[in-house]
């Protein structure tokens, strides 16, 4: 049972508008009716309403007003826009101005509560993510599901320690982002350097001199005394990715670095003190690594002081909404072009897919389709990979679902069916059908004379 939501719908048209009403109603809606802007906005004065929706063509672009009205007097209140004509300037107007979303109609009040649910749950998540923003330097991890909410707020009780951290999750889950957002909210160490690296994308042996750097003529090639990431990171933050990747030898050293707070340059005699707090990140399961012997069980539980386990995108759908939102106002800013939004049919898409690449995969389809879109509102076709992949499990499990209600087939009868589609596929070439079947050309003459013969 939803907490009771006050709706106002503004438009001309009171038929419709009674039928709006009647459909919100019963999906447990208060709701009221203006049949113009002045009627309107006299009862959003009166009242706070969470959903505004107007009808564009009541006063030729009158809901611009309308828009601009709830901005200024009731920013958590939500717009969307009906309209009949289509009028792009209008339309750009509204959604620029802070409309959430637009419909074009005729569309039944059935279709609509789709895009209205999306609305009155983006008002809610909206709320969460500002309690977030004021508590941490979280801001940009975006989401409101169970898993994420426990991600952050575990990151936030641990980053103003010097505790080391491990973050574990598949590759694009943000694991370098809530490192930094750690580093950003450490009182002592915020001011100081935070330097990554990706451990799996540099061989071991240069590695070894990137992490500690070296001496002059320590190997050929060094010509002069290099300090090293782990001097550089002094004071500060430094965030290991891919560790689970790293040999043996390294992992003893990074131990003896962990243990000792102290580091020794290649080439070097000179032991040199070190003050690093350490966030390691894996894509790997290195505490069942570490039981098997194939990574070092005492930088494990150095290294996991706290360990944060980031769900990949499949197992959070709820927050792929939001993360489409926040990724479309981003591109949109960066690259000015003139869209409006993104289709329901589309959300409904991106938040069916799976994204095996996390939430790194779901925002650069975001950017490929802001880049090549010629629409102004983003429709599935801005997503072919996912288009395709929903459009064929849909396919898939109709499929599935007609032989489930069907009744066995004989096997005679898949086989004769299997026979006639390949000759029809062939151009009825009996030599080539047998040759595909793998079967022996008076085998296939056999099979066909019983059909033949089944037929009479």
């Amino acid at each position: 049972m939803r907490n009771l939501k006050n709706i106002l719908l503004i438009d001309h048209d009171e038929k419709y508008r009674s039928l709006l009403k009647a459909r919100l109603q019963e999906e447990g809606y208060s709701v009221s009716e203006a049949k113009d802007e002045p009627e309107g906005i006299t009862l959003l004065e009166k009242k706070h309403y969470h959903l505004v929706i107007s009808d564009l063509c009541v006063d030729q672009c009158g809901c611009v007003g309308i828009v601009q009205w709830v901005k200024d007097h009731s920013p958590k209140t939500k717009v969307i826009i009906l309209t009949l004509y289509g009028s792009v300037d209008c339309i750009v107007q509204t959604m620029k101005i802070g409309a959430f979303n637009y419909i074009l109609k005729p569309i039944s009040p059935d279709e609509i509560m789709d895009i209205i649910e999306d609305a009155m749950s983006n008002a809610d998540k909206a709320a969460y993510l500002k309690d977030v923003k004021k508590s941490s330097e979280f801001e940009d991890i975006i989401g409101v599901s169970d898993s994420i909410k426990q991600t952050i707020q575990t990151a936030v009780k641990v980053a103003d320690t010097d505790g080391n951290v491990l973050l574990t999750g598949e590759s694009g889950t943000g694991k370098e982002l809530i490192a930094e957002a750690i580093h950003n909210s450490c009182t002592n160490r915020k001011n100081n350097p935070y330097i990554a690296i990706n451990c799996a994308a540099i061989p071991d042996s240069i590695l070894e001199s990137e992490l500690f750097g070296y001496v002059k003529g320590a190997f050929t090639g060094a010509g002069r005394d290099k300090k090293g990431l782990f001097e550089a990171a002094d004071r500060g933050t430094l965030f290991m990715d891919e560790i689970g990747d790293t040999t043996a030898q390294f992992q003893s050293k990074l131990l003896r670095v962990i243990e000792t707070k102290e580091i020794r340059r290649v080439g070097d005699t000179t032991f040199r003190k070190v003050d690093v707090r350490f966030i390691a990140a894996t894509n790997k399961d290195i505490g069942k690594m570490a039981a098997e012997g194939n990574f070092r069980a005492d930088l494990f539980y150095r290294l996991s002081v706290v360990d944060i386990k980031i769900a990949p995108l499949r197992e959070r759908k709820e927050d792929i909404p939001l993360l489409i939102d926040y990724f479309l106002r981003d591109f949109l800013r960066q690259m000015g072009k003139n869209i409006t939004g993104i289709s329901a049919e589309a959300k409904k898409i991106l938040a069916a897919y799976n994204w095996p690449g996390n939430v790194r995969e779901l925002k650069n389809s975001i950017e490929r389709a802001v880049v090549l879109t010629n629409n102004v509102v983003l429709t599935p076709e801005d997503f072919p990979l996912a288009h395709d992949h929903v459009r064929r499990n849909d396919t898939r499990k109709g499929e599935q679902q007609i032989m489930a209600e069907q009744d066995i087939v004989p096997l005679k009868e898949v086989e004769k069916q299997y026979l006639l589609k390949a000759l029809e596929k062939h151009g009825n070439d009996h030599k080539l059908v047998a040759k595909k079947l793998g079967i022996g050309y008076t085998t296939l003459w056999r099979k066909l004379k019983e059909l033949q013969n089944d037929r009479d």
